[in-house]
């Protein structure tokens, strides 16, 4: 056999051509809502979830895939490859990370290696990529779990909400309750840092919420690549694209949308920038 294959979770907003062609195998979160359950992008789109949660009543929550669903998962793809590398959103905000562990002892735990990214959305998908890559080029199930624990640190997300109403109803807020004074009122930036989420600032306007996320970025340091991000309204994001492309050319900017997972959590205005820190020598 002699193959690795990768595993994520749906909150990684891995798409396109390339994950298709490396197999990245998806694991899907549920959202439950007014009664239903859907499994995350298989049985609720991206479009429909935001549609959904401007029109509908009722607040939606989330859950972690099973242990039973990461079991049937993991057997599967031992029948055809060698080992597995399994890399998951931060464990401190779900228990995805937690039910992947398990299933792993209970399945073949010599052949699987279960990673906490300490991030999500396009960041963790990166990392799922670049794990996927250095797999498909005959890596050893150690030395992507390796390449995994090297590339974790130098990833950052760096977020800007309407509002942290839709935190607050989820009981994800945290340590970012240090920004609840007027929720209704303030446009709270926030980051994703060692796994949890922190507070950075906030501030009055959706522009200020751009130039804010810009400043931010750019002084976490040089930059290898960037992602922009949002939920249901692209207009900031094109705004951040273009600054950003601006003040890093020549630097790989990917695009996209910030899956139904972390929107429940975030509120539809939610927009964001993640990035990789160029490796220190």
């Amino acid at each position: 056999m002699g193959r690795i294959r990768v595993v994520t979770d749906s909150t990684a907003d891995v798409e396109g051509e390339e994950a298709e062609r490396l197999e990245i195998t998806v694991v899907p979160l549920n959202v439950h809502w007014n009664g239903d359950t859907y499994r995350d992008k298989e049985e609720l789109s991206i479009d429909e979830f935001y549609r959904k949660l401007r029109e509908e009543k009722g607040t939606p929550r989330t859950s972690q895939p099973s242990v039973g669903q990461f079991e049937q998962v993991y057997r599967k793809l031992l029948r055809e490859a060698d080992a597995v590398v399994s890399v998951h959103l931060s464990s401190k905000l779900s228990g995805t990370f937690n039910s992947a562990q398990i299933a792993a002892r209970n399945v073949a735990p010599d052949r699987i290696t279960v990673i906490d990214s300490r991030t999500l959305t396009m960041p963790l998908g990166y990392l799922a990529l670049q794990v996927a890559r250095l797999a498909e080029s005959g890596g050893s199930m150690e030395e992507c779990a390796a390449l995994a624990r090297s590339l974790i640190p130098r990833l950052r997300v760096v977020f800007a909400l309407d509002t942290l109403e839709f935190l607050r109803r989820g009981g994800r807020i945290g340590r970012a309750q240090a920004l609840a004074g007027g929720l209704l009122s303030i446009k709270p930036i926030l980051q994703i840092l060692d796994g949890e989420v922190l507070p950075v600032d906030r501030v009055r306007t959706r522009a200020a919420s751009v130039n804010r996320l810009i400043e931010v970025v750019r002084n976490l340091g040089p930059m290898e690549t960037l992602f922009v991000l949002y939920g249901d309204d692209p207009q900031p994001a094109q705004q951040l694209l273009e600054l950003l492309t601006a003040a890093y050319p020549g630097i790989d900017i990917q695009w996209g949308r910030i899956g139904a997972v972390l929107g429940t959590h975030a509120g539809p205005g939610v927009f964001a920038v993640g990035g990789v820190l160029y490796e220190r020598d």
